[in-house]
């Protein structure tokens, strides 16, 4: 009887032992992956722009603007403060301020936006409706799913309102300069969208 509890003792001395190490690696494994996936901040000095962006060609003063991201403790979006070099022109100064909210994701915030999303091109018409113009990746890289997609657009658009008050009432979606119906397949952006 005595062997017979040293061999049950010995194997559940073993399989503890397995769990100990497979929790460990699990761990380790989480830690290197998301020390990885923080994306490097940006230069506070936006590149060259055209002389109509800045007459002056003097570097403008640093404005703090908010870029809406995913709070990754709530799960909500929320403001978080970049300072930038903003030109006084609209248009510039759009296509900075969404360029930032593409690549800014500082350590506690999730970028709702896929990697590898760029920005092609800004426009505001005449009815104060801005296109943002997103390379493919916006949607090609996008995971899916109603809540990832209300996420995405949710944060494009607070961005955009909360520093253009005044000037972008609505705002138009494109990829790759053509109208798209939907992201991945869940909120119409078929029309120009006020938040």
């Amino acid at each position: 009887m005595n062997l017979f509890r040293k061999i049950i003792h010995s194997k559940l001395f073993i399989i503890w032992g397995i769990t100990l190490v497979a929790i460990v690696s699990g761990l380790a494994i989480t830690l290197v992956l998301i020390s990885h996936s923080k994306q490097i901040r940006i230069q506070d000095a936006p590149p060259k722009l055209p002389d109509a962006a800045n007459p002056s060609n003097k570097l403008p003063p640093p404005e703090q603007v908010n870029i809406f991201l995913l709070n990754a403790t709530s799960l909500e979006i929320t403001p978080v403060k970049v300072e930038l070099r903003l030109y006084s022109e609209p248009i510039e100064r759009l296509k900075q301020i969404v360029s930032t909210l593409v690549k800014e994701t500082p350590p506690n915030y999730r970028n709702p936006i896929p990697r590898g999303t760029l920005l092609n091109e800004v426009y505001i018409d005449s009815q104060k409706t801005a296109y943002l113009d997103f390379s493919h990746h916006l949607r090609d890289g996008h995971i899916g799913g109603t809540t990832a997609e209300l996420l995405t657009v949710t944060a494009i658009l607070k961005t955009v309102f909360d520093a253009f008050p005044d000037n972008v009432k609505h705002v138009q979606f494109l990829i790759d300069g053509k109208e798209v119906e939907k992201l991945t397949g869940h909120i119409n952006l078929s029309q120009p969208l006020r938040f």
